[in-house]
């Protein structure tokens, strides 16, 4: 097949959990079909990861996003509320990424087109006639939900009340237009299926390289625990606020000499300042390989409080038989079982005690993590998932697009 990807970020690199779907299924499809990716890019970082796609796809093109200051955000803010798109679609849609998107159309035959997020879904129906898969990695308005309920100030609180009922109208359509729908979780999907009204959406879970994520044979940190994610990402960043807060210092009174790194972006103020101040916690910031700092710890905690989707960190500390604590929601959408795979528990106490638990007892640590590596192992390969999704654009490749546009659709940027 020839398939078009346009992605919101550059798939490299591998700095958080969307980049590594996104770039595991591209892989792996470019291995057998010819890719083609247009893709904005937000960091210096991407910019750079962009030259290694170029090695991966039949073509690649780039299109800088909010790299030159703060005005054209603010530009997208002010022209936002004169559109039936949501801010998060808005600063999506550029002259730019249509004109080379209608560039592409007039050149290739395309079988199908890969829109790698809602945040794409003003671009539907000008990738006609050919059929459109859409990537949920989120059901974007649940997980919008679910920060305004974490959220403080009222002022904050109404403006988000007001995006996510764009969110919730727009997400519908969205679902609605594109011939198929791509969740992550069987959990999603139905939440999905719920908000467009029809059963075009599949569930292809998120996957490891259980070759590249194994477990190591250096000696363990005793009393050290790990988390990984961006804390430039609110539900990451929430979910470190409030273990610091809430249950670290439980885990403390049972076992003084505890500790946490916290693998991954950190934002230039406000969260690493405030939890950097506690000496239990340590800051990585971006490392190239987090497999190292994983194997050391003795614990991979995930006590995330909003969310979505699958959380492709857990996979790859189960591939490398790392016994895990995660709150529901963290583990949300994999088949994991409490007790066997991970320990789960919602609460700050419950939280301390499961951690308490595998810090104390290896034999339970051993065991989950035995667990948890037989079960990516079976289920989770990114070959199996691979496969999955390539069956899905077969199927759409052979079927009449389906699309229209809102009324009001959103206006593409202006220079």
């Amino acid at each position: 097949m020839k398939i078009l990807c346009i992605t919101t970020k550059s798939p490299y690199p591998l700095y958080e959990g969307r980049a590594l779907r996104t770039y595991n299924l591209i892989k792996h499809a470019a291995a057998e079909h010819e890719v083609h990716l247009l893709s904005f890019v937000q960091t210096p970082e991407e910019v750079e990861g962009i030259e290694h796609m170029k090695s991966v796809c039949a073509s690649v093109q780039s299109f800088p996003l909010y790299m030159a200051g703060r005005g054209p955000l603010v530009a997208d803010v002010l022209r936002e509320p004169f559109t039936h798109s949501p801010l998060l679609a808005v600063k999506y849609d550029t002259r730019e990424m249509r004109a080379s998107i209608a560039k592409l159309m007039r050149e290739h035959r395309f079988d199908v087109v890969h829109l790698d997020m809602l945040h794409l879904a003003d671009y539907i129906a000008q990738c006609a006639p050919v059929p459109v898969v859409l990537m949920e990695h989120n059901v974007e308005s649940v997980l919008f939900k679910r920060r305004i309920e974490a959220e403080d100030g009222w002022l904050k609180k109404a403006y988000f009340r007001y995006q996510l009922r764009k969110l919730q109208r727009y997400e519908a359509w969205a679902c609605r237009q594109a011939d198929h729908v791509i969740a992550v979780s069987d959990a999603d999907a139905v939440e999905l299926r719920a908000l467009c009204g029809h059963d075009r959406v599949t569930s292809i879970p998120n996957g490891v390289d259980t070759g590249f994520f194994s477990a190591g044979s250096g000696p363990r940190r005793a009393n050290s625990l790990v988390f990984v994610g961006g804390l430039t990402w609110f539900p990451n960043a929430d979910a470190i606020r409030h273990f610091q807060a809430e249950v670290l210092p439980l885990i403390a009174r049972e076992i003084p000499d505890v500790s946490l790194t916290v693998v991954g972006k950190n934002p230039s103020s406000g969260i690493d300042r405030s939890v950097a101040s506690d000496p239990r916690i340590r800051l990585t910031g971006m490392i190239d390989d987090v497999r190292p700092v994983i194997d050391e710890a003795a614990c991979y905690v995930v006590p995330l409080r909003v969310g979505g989707g699958t959380r492709l960190k857990i996979l790859d500390a189960m591939a490398m038989s790392k016994p895990l604590v995660s709150t529901s929601i963290g583990c949300e959408g994999l088949e994991v079982s409490d007790g066997r795979e991970i320990l789960i528990a919602d609460d700050p106490r419950r939280f301390a005690d499961a951690v308490i638990r595998v810090l104390r007892n290896p034999d339970v640590a051993s065991g989950l993590g035995a667990q948890g590596r037989r079960l990516v192992a079976e289920r989770y390969e990114w070959r199996v998932i691979s496969r999955e999704l390539m069956t899905v654009y077969a199927g759409c490749a052979k079927k009449e697009p389906r699309y229209s546009l809102p009324r009001g659709a959103a206006v593409a940027r202006a220079g």
